[in-house]
């Protein structure tokens, strides 16, 4: 029979990983919250994503958990409404409530406060009594506005990915210690402890020389991945500020945020649809595969890879799209491991999330992960093709949040609070993830291989040389 572990509680989990307080510049110290006083958020960008952590903060401010929502900021005036919904040959009501002065109205804050409730983030910044801010803006921005809250003072809570290119995501991770801040990177599947949990029995030796990773992210929806996104008249030039949102005013490391209004005229789909855009998004390689990168890169300890390659196209939803629709990437890590990741947007059948050693393999499942034994005598011991349930030796058993993006909020709220820099998902592990997509999506777009120069900190061509400079090593120690 195979073993099974009991389950592993969240709380001491999460105390566990808490870390010891970062160092604080002396200019700092007087600007540090209590452990029990209260965090006030400012949110920037107030679309569809935004919703649950506007939510979320304004629950969690009714019940007195030492939060409270006192700006926001969106480029759009936003729409309150509720409308017919007709997919699949049903029609159901919905409420749709997106934009700034509707979340203005979720947070209790008057929408005619010019103050509190603005289009440009830099005013809400200027305001004092902002701890933190939550930036769920689409991807071009992240940097941007991360480093300039930054330097005003705040705290981040970003979602992924973290920057766009690895060149930016460096710059947020040297402006956070620089400043003193702390940076929670929005993966909210890594408030899951089965993570950290497969990290230990790997370094343990549980599945031996760990040589092979995989996971996926499969989509599929006749009406085209996110462009379910709903659009709307109210969305218009009058409504939006288009240059702002466009950001070609604004750049990080001398490279502008986007196009010009000339280059990319309004376009409401563009607007309400950013991620099918790839002056916006990485498309099915950031939006989907930032999730499990930065889970697998958690739980086997690795970081930069030495070669990345990657391949695809876009097969099927030819429908004004400049992303890809189908990825893979391959990244080959100086350890003496590869990790693999296949994402498509047109089909749903999953892939296995595993992490294969020579004595045995973790399958991630719900609520855990199983341990299947491999045995390197015994020849070809494990079926080609899975076509049943391959017997495990161990389940391990987890402590699942039933929230994930609140545990991932709670844990950075209380590391804002004790200053302590090691959230769940931290600045260096958000720069390996985007340093990792940046070069998978130049290798799919230039069909070239690209590793990282850890001394310079950047990416580089993968010459025929690189493997002799694959020196192997061992993933779990």
């Amino acid at each position: 029979m195979p073993a099974e572990h009991k389950p592993v509680d969240r709380r001491n989990f999460l105390r566990a990983t808490a870390g010891a307080a970062i160092a604080l510049p002396s200019a700092s110290y007087a600007n540090i919250i209590g452990s029990n006083a209260r965090v006030s958020v400012g949110f920037i960008g107030c679309g569809g994503r935004a919703q649950a952590h506007i939510n979320l903060i304004v629950r969690l401010a009714m019940e007195n958990q030492g939060v409270s929502p006192v700006a926001v900021c969106d480029v759009w005036d936003g729409l309150e409404e509720e409308y017919d919904h007709t997919f699949g040959g049903t029609t159901t009501r919905r409420k749709y409530s997106q934009g700034l002065y509707p979340s203005a109205k979720k947070c209790g804050l008057n929408p005619a406060d010019k103050t509190r409730v603005v289009k440009d983030y830099r005013r809400l910044l200027d305001l004092k009594d902002v701890d933190a801010v939550c930036i769920a803006t689409p991807d071009h921005w992240h940097a941007r506005q991360t480093l300039d809250a930054f330097a005003a003072g705040k705290d981040v809570y970003v979602e992924k990915p973290m920057a766009r290119t690895a060149a930016e995501a460096i710059a947020v991770g040297d402006a956070a210690q620089k400043y003193g801040r702390v940076l929670t990177v929005g993966v909210q599947s890594l408030a899951d402890p089965v993570w950290q949990a497969a990290r230990a029995a790997i370094a343990g030796g549980r599945i031996g020389y760990v040589s092979h990773a995989q996971a996926g992210a499969f989509r599929n929806d006749i009406r085209g991945q996110w462009r379910f996104y709903r659009t709307a008249e109210q969305m218009s030039p009058i409504t939006v500020d288009w240059n702002l949102f466009l950001g070609h005013r604004f750049e990080v490391n001398g490279e502008r945020l986007g196009p010009t209004p000339e280059e990319m005229p309004f376009d409401r789909a563009a607007f309400a649809q950013w991620r099918c855009e790839r002056a916006f998004s990485g498309g099915p390689f950031t939006d989907l595969l930032s999730h499990q990168l930065a889970r697998l890169l958690v739980a086997t300890g690795l970081r930069f890879p030495t070669r990345v390659v990657a391949a695809g196209g876009l097969f099927l939803e030819r429908d004004g799209r400049s992303v890809p629709d189908v990825g893979t990437v391959l990244a080959d890590y100086r350890e003496g491991c590869q990790i693999q990741l296949t994402s498509a947007t047109t089909t749903n059948y999953p892939m296995e999330e595993v992490i294969r050693g020579r004595q045995g393999t973790i399958k991630f499942v719900k609520n855990g992960y199983q341990v299947i034994h491999d045995d390197p005598h015994g020849k070809a011991g494990l079926p080609p093709r899975v076509e049943r349930e391959i017997p495990f030796a161990e389940m391990v058993r987890m402590d699942v949040p039933k929230n994930e993006t609140e545990t991932l909020w709670r844990n950075f709220l209380d590391c804002v609070r004790s200053r302590n820099a090691e959230t769940l998902s931290t600045a260096e592990l958000g720069t390996a993830t985007v340093a990792t997509l940046e070069m998978a999506l130049r290798s799919y777009a230039e069909g070239c291989a690209f590793g990282w120069d850890a001394e310079r900190r950047e990416i580089v061509r993968a010459d025929a040389a690189w493997l002799s400079r694959h020196a192997a090593g061992r993933v779990n120690g």
